[in-house]
């Protein structure tokens, strides 16, 4: 009897023991997840951070979850973080037109580079950009640069348009398709009529360009898959396009070349920032880091990405490959960047630009 009391308690025992380490694995597992921070990035869909790879390689080598939202606009990208509280926006993607607003206004933290390990490995002509600049401190680190210039169907036009000109010729009548964007509009046309892009002296003279554009017009887009639809359809041989798309579409096995032609196209950077309200800065450092690294650059350009601010990832690309995306050093060296802008001039363009569409 003795025994067999002796033999249940031993059982209780056990069964107390692994009812106890059950429980404490559930709990491990729980505060495991509850230990894994969210970084919230807002970009751009479909631009890298949220590549399926990176993303498992970064949560797994950092024991964090990226969390995404996508704007439409760097404007709306602007309005986000006026309006974000602390700790909803950690990392971030703002260009020139909007980065001396956010800087400004206190919106982003400033930037020390000697946590990014790769900065180093940056052309020095990125390291410079004064629109991630004010009063000597950083605030932005370029990530990739492109270009928005003349993508043609080769079957159709069978050599490289050597002039931004070619846009407004007559002899591509109803087959040009001109992007929507008062920005990229004001820019083309002034450099056609060889006037300063970023600063323009002659607005008259741009909206009668631009009016004369139109009657050759087949459309005007506004996303990249409107332009892929119309080409695809052979609705159109040429048009204003962003370099990286180009180079995807040819990849896609569609008969289409890019050029950056020698009186210039518009040229932009995209850059990193960390917002002033993150709580995981030290983690946006390591995001930022592994997005201008050799490898990810190098990878992403080659997939058809834009061009890699990484001088290494840039020195990999085949050299063909990057002479037909626009992202070799002659097209680079071709390129208007753009400027930032102040509102005025914004809605003086935009204006311009709505007037010459309402003709």
């Amino acid at each position: 009897m003795k025994g067999k009391k002796l033999l249940a308690a031993a059982l209780a025992f056990s069964l107390m023991l692994s009812m106890a380490a059950c429980g404490s694995k559930s709990e491990n597992e729980n505060t495991a997840d509850k230990e894994k921070t969210k970084l919230y990035v807002v970009n751009w869909k479909d631009y890298g951070s949220d590549d399926k790879d990176f993303i498992a390689a970064f949560e797994k080598q950092y024991n964090c979850e990226i969390v995404n939202t996508y704007m439409s606009s760097e404007e709306e990208l602007l309005t986000k973080l006026r309006t974000s509280k602390a700790g909803e926006i950690d990392v971030c993607l703002p260009n020139c037109s909007i980065l001396p607003a956010a800087i400004d206004e206190g919106l982003l933290a400033e930037i020390d580079t000697s946590k990014l390990k790769n900065y180093d490995g940056m052309f020095e002509k990125f390291k410079t950009q004064k629109e991630c600049f004010k009063d000597n401190k950083m605030y932005a680190v370029p990530f990739v640069w492109g270009s928005t210039a003349i993508a043609y169907n080769t079957d159709a036009v069978k050599e490289a348009p050597k002039s931004m000109a070619a846009l407004f010729d007559k002899k591509y009548a109803g087959k040009i398709a001109f992007r929507d964007d008062y920005n990229d509009a004001v820019m083309s046309a002034a450099i056609v009529l060889g006037q300063d892009p970023n600063n323009p002296s002659d607005l008259d003279a741009i909206k009668a360009k631009l009016i004369e554009q139109k009657a050759l017009n087949k459309t005007y887009w506004k996303t990249g898959d409107e332009f892929s639809k119309l080409f695809a359809g052979k609705q159109i041989d040429i048009g204003l396009m962003w370099s990286g798309q180009s180079a995807s579409m040819k990849q896609e096995g569609q008969p289409i070349a890019f050029t950056v032609p020698e009186d210039g196209a518009i040229g932009w950077v995209d850059n990193w920032g960390i917002a002033s309200g993150s709580k995981n800065k030290d983690l946006a450092y390591a995001f930022i880091d592994w997005m201008i690294s050799k490898d990810f650059q190098y990878n992403w350009a080659s997939k058809g990405g834009p061009a890699p601010v990484n001088q290494a990832a840039a020195a990999s690309i085949d050299p063909e490959y990057a002479a037909a995306a626009g992202m070799d050093e002659a097209s680079l060296n071709r390129l208007y960047f753009m400027e930032y802008r102040t509102d005025k001039v914004k809605n003086t363009w935009n204006e311009l630009w709505t007037e010459v569409k309402a003709e």
